[in-house]
């Protein structure tokens, strides 16, 4: 049997269907009895009205009124339409109009999720908006900050906003500079406090000028044998200019500036870079060990003949004799070895293995240890056999009697032979005494990291390859040091620049060398030598001054891949230069060869121009795949220099007379620039600086350019567009005519403007006919708009003259305004019609044509009229003229483009005053 239904049981079946949705976002719907009653009022209403409309209508048509009749006819006197009155009252529900409303809720679920997504939607809409509008803001701010610093870098460039480093020292321990031939005392006394420009060459002729063009010189033939290399080979590659001896070429023009510097340790900076075959890094430590080992023979070359006596090496000395004389004169005069020295016969012979070995003579150290042997197996058993492994790179093998105490290296030169050759761990200060220059200490670990497959070969002494580090740490260590460490009282200035040098940091040492003021004409070259031989990492040309971050204000730059947060405190900012220091030295830094050749070219001369282009010239060097962004920068800065010197005919070259050619000083090394014609030429720098010179009002520049590049019918555009010009604010300033406001200062002050303008533009026609060739390639539109407003301006010249009857004349054999004889009204239209297709330099300046041509019948009017003429005569010239007048105003009236508002209204003033 069934359970009986019921409303409360019907209730809680109800409530629990909609018991599996959990959402809380959808309101639940509930008919209680306000809502029930509401919407049986609704329905009640809609009823009584529905009901009302029919009772209405019956009545209408059984023709019974629901108003009392006198009621009815005393509307109906008035005008008042009964029957429409009770419908609209009827319609009408008043129940519910002075009601408290009450909010209710909807409960029509549909209504209520359109009304959700409309929302929904217009919120993602405004988001959105307000999203979109931010991120234009930070973009915006941040675009508008790069280009503020660029252009402000830019500017402080040309400015000369530079300051060197004055002097700033750079060298090294006491006795360092005894390598290198004594100490650089005068380089802090001669530097200046700040420069007036980045490279200052003018300012001091007397010392600086001869070196400048003794660079230049060997830039020049560099240059001139790339060229004949390219054109050898068909494209310019480093390998084709590699057969000009670049490095000796500026070896020897330091050379002949030595006096000048008063330096010549600056000299043997291009020794040291010719060691330097390859960017690797064993090339680099290869070469700074053999250059330090050279240095180091020379060295004693230099003690030996300085002390013959003590030395006593005798006639032709042996190189055990020159290390025995040197470890004399080192010893002193005492007649016998130290005696902390392990010695035999009176000679040192750790010490004289270490000097063997400090030289880099290998087979004479072991030939010498091998004669030594029975002496050498007394101190170390297993030193000859560990040497000889060493020295034919072969492993070197585990020994039982490796360790190494403080004991058993009582003779310092022993722990420093023990350390380079990685015998065994050596403490550091058991080697203090021999390795106290800083030109040993590079050697030193130079020559381990030279070594490390010899030294790490057996696993027992792994610990000390491992100890000993690689290059990139002893990199590291030089950049923390600073230049300071190493010369503290800046007194030579250049010991830091061959630390430098010496651990392969040539875009620091370029950097160093660029902020001291005396060498800085030898930094850019020796830049330039880099480049050539690989050894340099440069930025890109185009992309240098963008998208990377200069640090410190220097050369160097590394790529910008911050997060672009900023903060106005000082001290975030001082952090902020501190972390890009940091990420300098962690990152491999590029050096802007470009802004370096860039500024020193523009800092040459005005008559070293040839110069200035020679070095630009250099920007195309390097190897690499950005070939194409280093001759994009090479053609930007040749035109920046172009445009400053103004010398086109001789760098472009120039048309004669006769419609020949004449080569220009920069189209023998087009080549260089990948330029293989002068349509290709024409198309790159010759474009680029007439639009240049356009833009910035230089027309006679304009004209020549365009006119070398062969563009001639833009040389008429371009003359066309400042006829125009001209023409447009002599009308602006002259109020519509001359005759009519205008001012004779104005006139005067712009004269020469026009008759530069026009002179230029009839030259240029006159030479364009006469040349047949020229005539061919000349656009018609062109040549007509040219001559047009030539003959306009003639025109205008002869009314300002009052030489009315010539202009007249003149400005009817443009054929731009109906008044000549021949035409009539009919023909109006036509001219109206045609000057839709005039150039606008024409219809610009038409108010000013028409007003003046007006004027000009004005005034031949009022001449006839008062002149003494036969009245059949002067009437006769009096209508001829109205009737030009009135064609006039015709086509004025029939032009469809705008005029200055006050244009009509002189016309129809003029046109009056004649009729």
């Amino acid at each position: 049997m069934s359970k009986p239904l019921s409303l409360s049981s019907l209730l809680e079946d109800s409530r629990r269907l909609t018991t599996h949705l959990s959402s809380s976002e959808i309101p639940a719907v509930h008919r209680n009895l306000d809502l029930l009653e509401s919407e049986s009022r609704k329905l009640v209403a809609r009823s009584v009205r529905t009901s009302s409309s029919s009772s209405s209508s019956a009545a209408k048509g059984s023709g019974r009124t629901l108003l009392d009749t006198r009621a009815q006819s005393l509307l109906a006197s008035s005008g008042v339409d009964t029957d429409e009155l009770t419908e609209n009252l009827a319609s009408s529900a008043l129940l519910s109009a002075f009601e408290m409303l009450q909010p209710t809720l909807d409960a029509n679920v549909e209504s209520f999720l359109a009304q959700q997504q409309e929302q929904s939607i217009i919120n993602a809409i405004e988001e959105s908006e307000l999203s979109t509008l931010d991120d234009f803001d930070r973009q915006m701010r941040a675009h508008m900050s790069l280009v503020w610093e660029e252009s402000q870098r830019r500017l402080f460039e040309e400015l000369g906003q530079y300051q060197g480093m004055a002097g700033l020292g750079s060298g090294g321990t006491s006795g360092a500079g005894a390598f290198f031939g004594g100490g650089d005392a005068a380089a802090a006394a001669a530097a200046a406090a700040a420069s007036s420009c980045v490279f200052d060459l003018v300012d001091e002729k007397k010392v600086v000028q001869p070196r400048v063009e003794r660079y230049a010189k060997v830039v020049r033939d560099f240059n001139d044998s790339r060229v004949s290399a390219a054109s050898a080979s068909g494209v310019s590659r480093r390998s084709g200019a590699s057969q000009y001896d670049l490095l000796a070429a500026f070896e020897k023009a330091t050379a002949e500036s030595s006096q000048e510097l008063r330096s010549k340790q600056i000299a043997q900076v291009w020794k040291l870079i010719g060691r330097y075959v390859s960017g690797r890094d064993d090339g680099v430590v290869q070469g700074a060990c053999d250059y330090l080992e050279q240095a180091f023979i020379e060295h004693i070359d230099r003690v030996v003949a300085q002390y013959p006596h003590e030395a006593n090496v005798g006639g032709v000395p042996s190189v055990h004799r020159k290390i025995e004389g040197y470890l004399k004169v080192l010893f002193g005069r005492l007649g016998r070895v130290p005696t902390f020295l392990e010695v035999f016969n009176n000679d040192a012979i750790w010490a004289h293995m270490f000097m063997l070995y400090r030289c880099g003579y290998r087979k004479e150290l072991l030939k010498y240890a091998l004669e030594m042997e029975d002496i050498i197996t007394d101190s170390d058993p297993g030193f000859v056999a560990h040497l000889k492994a060493f020295v034919d790179r072969a492993p070197v093998s585990r020994q039982a009697d490796l360790s190494v105490t403080a004991s058993s290296l009582e003779d310092p030169y022993k722990a420093a032979l023990y350390k380079v050759l990685g015998r065994g761990s050596v403490p550091k200060k058991t080697a203090a005494e021999v390795i106290q220059t800083t030109e040993d200490y590079l050697w030193a670990e130079l020559a381990v990291i030279r070594d490390r497959e010899c030294i790490g070969g057996a696993a027992s002494i792994s610990a000390a390859a491992a100890a000993a580090g690689s290059l990139g740490d002893l990199q590291a260590l030089m950049l923390k040091f600073g230049p300071t460490h190493f010369d503290p009282n800046g007194n030579n200035p250049l010991l830091y620049l061959r630390v430098l040098l010496l651990c392969g940091l040539f875009e620091h040492a370029v950097d160093y060398l660029l902020q001291i003021d005396r060498f800085q004409v030898e930094a850019v070259h020796m830049a330039v030598v880099l480049v050539h031989l690989g050894l340099l990492n440069t930025a890109c040309p185009l992309e240098s001054g963008r998208h990377a971050q200069s640090v410190c204000g220097g050369y160097l730059v590394v790529s910008s891949d911050d997060d672009g947060a900023s903060s106005d405190g000082h001290h975030h900012q001082q952090q902020l230069l501190l972390q890009q220091k940091k990420k300098m030295m962690m990152k491999q830094p590029a050096l802007d060869f470009a802004r370096v050749v860039t500024q020193y070219a523009y800092a040459l001369p005005e008559s070293a121009a040839d110069d200035a282009i020679n070095y630009l010239l250099l920007l195309t060097l390097g190897a690499g795949s950005n070939v194409a962004e280093r001759r994009a920068a090479c053609e930007q800065a040749i035109v920046r220099v172009l445009y400053e010197r103004r010398e086109y005919a001789h760098f472009l070259g120039d048309i004669n007379a006769d419609g020949t050619r004449q080569r220009g000083y920069l189209e023998r090394y087009l080549p260089l620039l990948g330029i293989s014609s002068h349509e290709q030429l024409s198309q790159t720098i010759i474009r680029r600086l007439a639009d240049r010179s356009r833009d910035e009002g230089r027309l006679a520049d304009t004209v020549l350019l365009y006119n070398l590049g062969e563009r001639y019918n833009t040389v008429l555009t371009v003359l066309c567009k400042q006829l125009g010009e001209i023409l447009y604010i002599y009308g602006s300033n002259a109020g519509g005519g001359p005759s009519i406001g205008v001012s004779s200062d104005f006139a005067a002050d712009n004269a020469m403007g026009l008759d530069d303008v026009e002179g230029v533009a009839r030259a240029v026609l006159a030479h364009y006919k006469q040349r047949e060739h020229i005539a061919q390639a000349l656009d018609v539109r062109a040549v007509n708009t040219c001559s047009a407003l030539l003959t306009v301006m003639d025109f205008l010249a002869l009314h300002r003259k009052g030489a009315y009857e010539n202009a007249l004349q003149v400005i009817e054999t443009t054929q731009l305004l109906p008044l000549g004889e021949m035409v009539g009204t009919a023909e109006v239209g036509q001219y109206a019609e045609r000057v839709k297709m005039l150039d606008d330099a024409i219809t610009r300046n038409f108010a000013l044509i028409l007003v003046s041509a007006m004027d000009t019948l004005a005034k031949l009017y009022a001449g006839l009229k008062e002149s003494s003429f036969l009245d059949s005569v002067k009437q006769a010239g009096m209508l001829e003229l109205r009737k030009k007048a009135r064609r006039l105003m015709v086509f004025a009236g029939m032009i469809q483009f705008r005029m200055p508002s006050d244009t009509y209204a002189k016309l129809n003033r003029m046109d009056v005053f004649m009729n």
